[in-house]
């Protein structure tokens, strides 16, 4: 089944899409996943599966026993749409731009060696905070570069718990950046996807600098605490945005208030001297550690002014 793209096609702001890498053992853990995965839920899946051509060949097939939605091999210039689930096919590299998947020859190394990263970065730079990556079993780094991106988008980063993974590198690979999320069980993932699309959502739809999170002295002393202990300073930041990135990490953790929300955040950066190096420049423990907190690698985030 494929569907091509229109010209006349509506841009959906609020469309979710969740980038999936994986190579061996992912198969037995796609298809796990989109069990779970409810048919009405207004979010789109892009797989990429690192694997040998005569498994590829197969996946679209092989996923749609057990997804409950639709499941398309992309060979033509595909407009993405919700409750979808889009695959690579054989020998051939996958993007995204403007909200349509775009199949090409492979024509660069890295395309045939690390397909995940490719994608995960044209996501990234597509969606923005509208993307989610997800790194499944597999083995070597492949996604662990390209979850970056995402991250700095402010987007969600979340890995296949390595005990319950059958190869442990891509996902071990995943978290050694510190930049991901939440590590799950492949059974637990999609229940945490929809929340960030409500997140998402809710932020869309607010005209509002702040809601029922806002509390300065705690937005103060968290900020405070990131400035001695990274040495990055975020008082002259965007509130509303600071606040949107804070409210994503509370929701992750399911942290009901911002004032605990600061004080796991003075637990978590109690480990960190001041790492800044001074003039605007920090290392990166620093950049890891307010990414952490914040839920950004501050490459998108503006300050005031």
């Amino acid at each position: 089944m494929i569907e091509s793209a229109t010209e006349s096609r509506p841009h959906d702001p609020v469309l979710l899409v969740v980038g999936i890498g994986a190579s061996a053992g992912g198969i037995k853990a796609l298809k796990e996943f989109f069990s779970r995965v409810p048919p009405h839920n207004g979010i789109a899946y892009v797989v990429i599966l690192h694997l040998s051509p005569d498994y590829d060949s197969k996946l679209a097939e092989v996923l749609q026993t057990t997804a409950l939605m639709a499941v398309t091999q992309v060979t033509a210039p595909t407009t993405i749409v919700p409750d979808h689930v889009y695959v690579v096919p054989p020998n051939k590299s996958l993007e995204i731009a403007d909200g349509t998947l775009i199949v090409s020859e492979i024509t660069r190394p890295e395309q045939r060696r690390s397909p995940v990263d490719v994608f995960f970065r044209a996501l990234a730079d597509s969606h923005g905070s509208r993307s989610v990556c997800i790194v499944l079993s597999g083995t070597g780094p492949n996604g662990s570069t390209g979850l970056k991106r995402i991250k700095e988008y402010g987007g969600l980063v979340i890995a296949q718990d390595p005990n319950e993974a059958e190869y442990t590198d891509m996902p071990r690979n995943a978290i050694a950046t510190g930049l991901v999320d939440l590590v799950l069980p492949v059974g637990d993932m999609p229940p945490k996807i929809t929340a960030y699309l409500d997140q998402v959502r809710r932020e869309g739809s607010s005209s509002s600098e702040t809601d029922s999170s806002e509390d300065p002295a705690s937005l103060r002393e968290l900020l405070t605490l990131l400035h001695v202990r990274t040495g990055h300073d975020f008082s002259n930041y965007k509130r509303a945005t600071l606040l949107r990135r804070i409210e994503r990490r509370m929701t992750l953790r399911s942290t009901p208030t911002l004032a605990q929300y600061a004080e796991e955040g003075k637990i978590y950066l109690h480990g960190f001297a001041n790492t800044s190096m001074g003039s605007g420049h920090w290392n990166e423990a620093g950049h890891s550690a307010a990414a952490e907190i914040i839920g950004t690698q501050l490459c998108r985030v503006r300050p005031r002014g």
